[in-house]
């Protein structure tokens, strides 16, 4: 699924939990509900993020040009990143709320509370599966899924409690399932963080080992060395490769070149930039890590 069609996703996503959010606030105050306003509260965030994805995403977009060479794909990152740390911030309000509720619960209209959660949990579990389907290949809509996701557990328990309130009048069981909520976002929104972190610090994917890709490199026939061997990712799925490759003879370059590329694809790899060198070739004294050699390992000589 391409970028344009994530857009057309998050711009659906965004006008359905915006106009519930609203829905569901007036009800919460029809009915008293406590837990309805707080749903809403989600909601009201979960449409910030989207709408954050959205800005993100229209400018990636219509990024490309004569600076942004590589394009904006780094606001998908900067996106997530900002909407994961938003969403440990929503997770520490629903645990402050649950204890406020767990020590003072106060009594609410069950029966309009349990149909309001119910449409928002059929709401949410629209906006989901659109998000869903393209969440792997796009971190930013993972991120904002995972908002959704949030109050997709919000109105299960919203549901849960209101069941409880008008069978047995346990009140406290809002707050129990408010902790509950937290306890499973969590993992996700760690993995949202941790990957745009990486990303950001420009670490290899966690999936790539290096050194297998170094020793596949060296394997291929008339290749000496490999050295400032570098691979990134600019966003999620997009991994770049760049590699000083020593051979024995430069005429057979293009040879060398297609099964380095091909090798990158098998990766996952799909932008590769190689220099070639013939044997005993050097950086420059002017490169900047000849300047400062003890800062990364960074191999420069090759002779014999």
């Amino acid at each position: 699924m391409d970028r344009r069609e994530s857009l057309r996703i998050l711009l659906i996503g965004l006008f359905l939990i915006s106009l519930f959010a609203v829905i569901e606030f007036v009800g919460g105050l029809i009915t008293n509900s406590l837990a309805l306003l707080s749903d809403a509260g989600h909601m009201i965030t979960d449409a910030t993020s989207l709408l954050i994805a959205v800005v993100a995403q229209v400018l990636v977009v219509k990024s490309r040009g004569k600076k942004s060479t590589y394009g904006l794909y780094r606001l998908e990152v900067f996106a997530a990143l900002f909407n994961s740390l938003f969403l440990f911030a929503l997770i520490g309000y629903i645990a402050y709320e649950a204890v406020n509720r767990f020590l003072e619960p106060q009594p609410v209209k069950g029966a309009q509370m349990l149909v309001i959660a119910f449409a928002g949990l059929i709401i949410n579990l629209i906006v989901g599966y659109m998000l869903y389907k393209n969440s792997e290949d796009n971190i930013n809509v993972k991120a904002a899924f995972l908002h959704v996701v949030t109050d997709t557990l919000g109105s299960v328990a919203a549901i849960l409690s209101g069941l409880a309130i008008i069978f047995f009048e346990l009140y406290v069981a809002d707050p129990i399932l408010s902790v509950a909520i937290c306890l499973l976002i969590i993992p996700g929104a760690y993995s949202v963080l941790k990957n745009s972190v990486r990303i950001l610090l420009e670490i290899a994917p966690a999936h790539l080992d290096m050194e297998e890709i170094t020793q596949d490199i060296k394997s291929i026939k008339g290749v000496k060395d490999v050295h400032d061997l570098h691979v990134w990712a600019i966003t999620h799925g997009n991994v770049i490769l760049t590699a000083h490759v020593v051979v024995e003879d430069l005429g057979f370059c293009n040879d060398i070149l297609n099964e380095i590329s091909s090798l990158a694809q098998k990766y996952g790899i799909a932008h590769t930039t190689v220099q070639l060198e013939r044997e005993g070739s050097s950086c420059p004294a002017t490169c900047p890590l000849m300047l400062n050699p003890g800062s990364i390992s960074h191999s420069h000589e090759h002779k014999h």
